[in-house]
């Protein structure tokens, strides 16, 4: 890939974890951060949080996917692949072809000619950035659905703590004092 185009894809990178966007959000002075790492970070702040890159305090927390970015990031995690993959990775030891697709009942790399054999005929087979590209999304719901959970729990056990403390209120006023 050559630099020009390296320099934009840097661009497509959460300031956060310093990686491409995963689920890109805009808060409300401009930044983007992933929705995760943004969730994570922010999880103990009170109502007013602070940007990462400008310091401005903002007290947005539903945060909308920024899908312009969501694409662009996407475009770049697959222009990047293959410089995470190793050269053996890459080549077919059986044909000495580049690997290009997927298969999900095997969950291997695959080439063209090993991917029309008899042996995965029946797979389910896609090209390697389409499958994790769709790896991704399906982490991401997890993800999402995990976050909501906690969410959830954490309010109520805040919930819990408030009966906790009134019923120990109401306990002491009840006992008699000595």
């Amino acid at each position: 890939m050559n630099s020009r185009l390296l320099q934009v894809f840097q661009k497509v990178t959460c300031p956060i974890y310093m990686k491409y966007f995963l689920d890109p959000v805009t808060i409300g002075c401009g930044h983007s951060f992933c929705r995760p790492y943004l969730y994570l970070s922010w999880q103990d702040s009170p109502v007013l949080a602070h940007c990462f890159e400008c310091k401005s305090a903002t007290q947005q927390r539903n945060f909308k996917t920024d899908v312009c970015m969501k694409k662009i990031a996407s475009l770049a995690r697959k222009a990047s692949l293959w410089q995470f993959l190793n050269f053996e990775e890459q080549i077919c030891g059986t044909n000495k072809e580049m690997k290009k697709m997927f298969c999900e009942v095997d969950k291997s790399l695959l080439c063209s000619l090993c991917s029309k054999s008899q042996e995965h005929g029946t797979h389910r087979l896609c090209p390697i950035e389409g499958a994790a590209e769709e790896q991704r999304e399906k982490l991401l719901k997890k993800m999402h659905f995990l976050w909501e959970k906690a969410c959830e729990n954490h309010r109520n056990l805040n919930i819990e703590a408030i009966k906790m403390r009134s019923w120990e209120v109401s306990t002491m006023l009840l006992l008699p004092s000595s």
